[in-house]
């Protein structure tokens, strides 16, 4: 029934700015953040790592896909045209440009979505495994899924993997967490929003089987309930502030306290500079009415 409740997303106001970049490595085309509770992981397209950061914004620890990983996602891709390091293993760049997605954390674990080849990179926080796996069924298996993975998130209930298609998506596609078997008797069906829901960016699962989606066309978030994919509402998020290049990027739950005043559900944007050099990144936090439901 928790899950059946309105979080009254139109109500959701940002109270504070939980983390932000200017213009690095990783701040560039940074594509979201997740939490374990304490740290920070935030994935960049650009540096093809993720970083943790603690809550006095500084870097913790840095992860990066090892030659085993790298090797496997080049074969997976088709062996595409590539450089190599001094031991011959192909480096990203070039036809071999894999697209690092908004991460998610389960249980001790970072998983990374991956387009081309589409598959999900995992590690350990603790920094001592690392796996790749290609996804079972290639999204152009699927009406209307062009495009999987540019996010993932994993399921606190039934510990099923969730992504779904870059373009309006017609529903949330399930895999096994590990194997990336398709689980289609677990797909979830999205049902009508009051906005379009285009260019997902995020999503997320709360502890109380709600769906929050990020998207960047327009920048907005929604918010669904996982049992039937009933949309309880959204909100514009406009372009916080900046002229050009503000792009909603993931969406990520955890209690943050500014002032006093608790935040409950952080937005990430990308504040893309194109020539004018590396963009940044701003984790927005949003105050929600009832955070004990969410």
């Amino acid at each position: 029934m928790d899950g059946m409740t309105d979080p009254g997303v139109g109500d959701w106001q940002e109270v504070g700015v939980a983390l932000s970049e200017q213009g690095t490595n990783v701040s560039d085309e940074s594509q979201g953040a997740t939490t374990d509770g304490v740290y920070w992981f935030v994935c960049s397209n650009n540096a093809k790592q993720v970083v943790s950061f603690d809550d006095a914004r500084n870097y913790v620890a840095t992860f990066a896909p090892d030659p085993v990983i790298r090797y496997g996602m080049w074969a997976d891709a088709g062996q595409p045209n590539a450089d190599a390091d001094e031991n011959g293993v192909p480096v990203f760049g070039g036809d071999f440009d894999p697209h690092f997605g908004a991460p998610a954390f389960d249980h001790g674990w970072i998983y990374v979505p991956i387009q081309g080849p589409h598959g999900v990179w995992r590690f350990s926080i603790d920094g001592t495994e690392q796996f790749w796996q290609k996804a079972s069924y290639d999204d152009f298996a699927f009406p209307g899924d062009d495009d999987l993975f540019p996010w993932c998130a994993i399921h606190p209930v039934t510990g099923v993997l969730y992504t779904c298609n870059f373009r309006t998506p017609p529903c949330l596609r399930a895999y096994d967490s590990e194997s990336l078997e398709y689980r289609r008797p677990d797909d979830i069906k999205i049902g009508p929003a009051p906005l379009l829901l285009d260019h997902v960016q995020g999503g997320v699962f709360t502890s109380h089987g709600r769906l929050i989606l990020s998207c960047s066309d327009d920048n907005a978030v929604f918010c669904f309930s996982s049992l039937n994919g009933h949309c309880f509402g959204a909100q514009t998020l406009g372009n916080f502030g900046n002229i050009v290049g503000s792009e909603v990027e993931g969406v990520t739950v955890r209690s943050v306290q500014f002032d006093g005043v608790p935040a409950s559900v952080h937005i990430f944007e990308l504040v893309n500079k194109g020539p004018l050099g590396p963009g940044d990144f701003d984790l927005h936090s949003f105050q929600v009415p009832a955070p004990q439901l969410l």
